[in-house]
């Protein structure tokens, strides 16, 4: 602490020891608590340059009887208190969406449309002056310290700021806001980039979900849930992946599979999968049992039976997932032997493909004909499926 005293005011360490001592505390050594604490203390007069003595001077008793507030966030809170109103607004919507954000978004959350808080008032209308001014406003913020630029971003410079500023948004508005705010990016946003940003989207309306009132609104939030889940799954990032998939089947009413068939049935299947690879196969189970239950065609099942198939391998409950794999063969139009079979029938089939094979050229393997049979090909995945468990059983 009396290293970043001397470096602060530019004093030697001797110097700065008694009020060091005096400053950690107060403060227990926290940076952020200190940059704030001497930031008060020069905001009260406490601290102050004298031009006299060309050196910082400070009353060490009117430090030492200084309180200070435990919680930073408090601290923090009450800093942004003593903003201009305008600056207060704009750094409680960036506290919304995290602790670091790009100028684009920015600017389609201040310069569109309204005023966020008025828009939940109902009386919400552009005013390109007031929106221009509280885009400067984060040059404020920048300046107090409570935010850093750093190209075309703009970072909370702690995630305490980042939490006091958020606290300062009433309890019973914050969803609604969530909810103003994806709908305004995903608004103005231009469709070619909404990929972009659509994990921001989604959870922006995922946190004000309570607020849909219309059915088509709870709809096209599914819809992005499922966007959302399936990139999240290309990016293996699956917990991420079962949390979106997941608030997308929260957020569909009773009904659903009857008036969103479709919908419900890619929801819930990638749902599975993404369990699946979280290693959460109680829960796969539980899904697998609702999509086989209201699925419609044998069809719209072969996509979560997969996904069984291979949870119950990996419970060790091999000969489930072998029966289970036949049983769905058996429904494809193969016919499979159960198991285990006798080692002798085994080692005939091997030789009897090895000896075809060896006697089919590498021109004619290439010339054959790629299956067209959607059933075979299927087959043809579920065969592959049960290599793993019939090797461990």
């Amino acid at each position: 602490v009396n290293t970043l005293m001397s470096d602060t005011i530019s004093m030697e360490k001797h110097l700065t020891k008694s009020f060091s001592d005096i400053v950690y505390k107060k403060t227990g050594g926290n940076a952020l608590f200190v940059s704030q604490f001497l930031q008060s203390l020069w905001d009260e007069g406490l601290l102050v340059y004298s031009l006299e003595y060309n050196t910082w001077q400070w009353d060490s008793d009117a430090v030492d009887a200084k309180e200070l507030i435990d919680d930073v966030g408090v601290l923090m809170a009450e800093k942004i208190r003593q903003l201009p109103t305008g600056c207060q607004y704009t750094i409680k919507l960036l506290a919304c969406l995290g602790s670091k954000f790009d100028e684009s978004i920015l600017t389609l959350l201040i310069s569109k449309g309204g005023n966020l808080n008025e828009e939940m008032r109902g009386k919400g209308q552009r005013r390109e002056n007031e929106s221009n001014s509280q885009f400067s406003m984060l040059d404020v913020a920048v300046d107090e310290g409570l935010l850093k630029k750093k190209g075309s971003k703009y970072i909370f410079a702690h995630d305490q700021i980042q939490h006091a500023a958020y606290s300062l948004i009433p309890v019973n508005e914050r969803g609604q806001l969530h909810r103003l705010i994806g709908h305004r990016i995903l608004k103005y946003m231009p469709d070619d980039k909404v990929d972009n940003v659509l994990f921001m989207v989604v959870d922006q309306l995922n946190r004000g979900k309570r607020f849909i009132e219309e059915e088509s609104e709870g709809i096209q939030l599914a819809i992005l849930n499922l966007r959302a889940g399936e990139k999240a799954m290309s990016l293996a990032t699956f917990l991420a992946s079962a949390s979106y998939l997941k608030a997308g089947i929260d957020v569909l009413r009773d009904g659903h599979w009857k008036t969103n068939y479709d919908l419900s049935l890619q929801l819930y299947s990638s749902y599975a999968e993404a369990q699946y690879c979280n290693g959460h196969f109680h829960e796969v189970g539980r899904i697998a049992g609702i999509v086989i239950k209201q699925a419609t065609m044998f069809d719209n099942k072969l996509r979560v039976y997969a996904t069984l198939i291979k949870s119950l391998a990996g419970r060790n409950m091999q000969q489930d997932s072998i029966k289970l794999g036949i049983s769905v063969l058996t429904e494809l139009g193969v016919e499979c032997p159960p198991p285990p079979l006798p080692k002798d029938v085994v080692k005939r089939e091997i030789m009897e493909v090895k000896v075809k094979l060896e006697k089919t050229t590498d021109a004619e393997f290439l010339n054959y004909r790629e299956m067209t049979d959607t059933k075979m090909i299927a087959a043809m995945k579920f065969l592959q499926i049960l290599i793993a468990p019939s090797f461990f059983l």
